[in-house]
């Protein structure tokens, strides 16, 4: 039995017998583990509401063997993001993230820049009012690190550099972009170019310049939609978090760049 120290981001938690809980974390050293933690629901002293969803903290854990459960023995709250819990809609995008990281981190693999990319990430969502924008730096950063980047250099069929004066779309089902001669039946996004340059720079950026990165409408349209379907596509599943962002109207918006 190896006991470990280490900083965590926690993604879900769910109840477990009578006092326990089964808690989800994204650790920065040892990636996204699963671990009880007994008695977590009778003992209001023990971890001191530091095993909520969303929750950055250092956690102390006994990892038994290379699978399976850990056993958590402590958690120390570094920030419970507390300005985010008191907006709806901020709510509704931090839970979108750590269902995205959930869902697309293999358990047990270590990946510290998603581990950075998602406490940034929530960071500014707790200093910054509007969550849209940053919404779209974390999906296509995260696609990045998964190992889906997309293809924002040429178009797939013919390798037509994305320049100016030529009509571009991006396939969902591909991955990447396609000139209009070369446009497929399919989900594709009509995309200015402007947006590819801001995709692009947001793929490449170091992490700590990239949330300076501005969307104006043309290219939050062309976004809000877009990101969110390629990663709904790698993952063949939808997002429950959407429900959220739906009910108060965030993601409530004219769809026209898409066409089926």
């Amino acid at each position: 039995m190896t006991i470990r120290q280490d900083e965590a981001i926690i993604l879900r938690t769910r109840d477990y017998g009578e006092s326990d809980r089964l808690i989800t974390f994204f650790s920065r050293n040892h990636g996204q583990l699963t671990g009880i933690a007994k008695g977590a629901r009778r003992s209001k002293k023990r971890f001191v509401h530091t095993l909520e969803p969303l929750s950055y903290v250092l956690i102390t854990y006994a990892d038994r063997s290379s699978s399976g459960l850990v056993r958590i023995d402590a958690s120390e709250l570094k920030d419970g993001f507390i300005d985010i819990r008191n907006d709806v809609t901020r709510l509704g995008y931090a839970s979108l993230s750590c269902e995205v990281v959930l869902e697309m981190s293999p358990e047990r693999q270590a990946n510290p820049h998603l581990f950075a990319l998602l406490n940034q990430y929530l960071k500014q969502l707790e200093e910054k009012a509007e969550p849209e924008a940053p919404s779209f730096l974390f999906l296509v950063r995260v696609l990045s690190l998964s190992g889906y980047a997309p293809n924002l250099q040429t178009c797939l069929r013919c390798g037509r550099e994305s320049t100016p004066g030529q009509g571009w779309f991006f396939s969902i089902s591909q991955g990447g972009l396609l000139c209009e001669n070369h446009r497929p039946g399919g989900k594709v996004y009509q995309v200015s170019l402007g947006t590819v340059m801001l995709l692009r720079q947001a793929q490449h950026l170091p992490l700590g310049k990239v949330w300076r990165l501005r969307f104006h409408r043309q290219s939050r349209d062309e976004c809000r939609f877009l990101l969110l379907d390629l990663i709904r596509h790698h993952l063949e599943k939808d997002l429950k978090s959407l429900r959220l962002l739906h009910q108060i109207g965030a993601l409530e918006a004219n769809n026209s760049s898409a066409h089926p």
